[in-house]
């Protein structure tokens, strides 16, 4: 797999319309908010912090973490969204932005032992593609789509 320059920014003036114009492909669409919904929940929610995921200067996809310090230790880390653009797909983004989106996490908050997400059961792509990475399934629903778990291993570096 390539390597590539990742690197997890914020939104700003300068790239919004890239995040703006990033979508997944038609098939897709149905298990993943729009990006501008994305942007726009930051604006009224203060623990909800949406990202661009860049190579370099390009813009392969965005993110939203989820701090909720008033949760149980083991509730407090979410990544409620997470897309990659469909032109930028299957060529190994995806691992590394999460990934690296995680190791901010715990960089952030050096006390994290897990991260969460939730995903909609019938987007089995999905499901296996965080299964790759490190996520397990849990019992657990969200709004009626599944959660899973990323477990950080104590001393472990990402």
């Amino acid at each position: 797999m390539k390597t590539y320059n990742i690197e997890i920014k914020p939104i700003t003036q300068d790239n919004i319309r890239a995040c703006a114009k990033l979508e997944v492909s038609e098939d897709q669409k149905q298990f993943v908010a729009r990006n501008l919904a994305t942007i726009a929940w930051a604006y009224v929610d203060p623990q909800f912090t949406p990202y661009a995921i860049c190579d370099g200067d390009t813009v392969v996809g965005v993110a939203a973490v989820e701090y909720v310090p008033d949760n149980e230790d083991y509730d407090r880390h979410w990544v409620p969204r997470f897309m990659i653009g469909e032109q930028f797909q299957g060529n190994g983004y995806g691992k590394q932005a999460m990934l690296k989106i995680i190791e901010m996490i715990i960089n952030q908050h050096p006390n994290c032992s897990r991260v969460r997400l939730s995903v909609v059961s019938e987007n089995q792509g999905a499901i296996d593609f965080y299964k790759r990475i490190g996520f397990v399934e849990t019992d657990e629903k969200l709004e009626d789509e599944l959660v899973m778990d990323y477990f950080i291993k104590s001393g472990v570096n990402l």
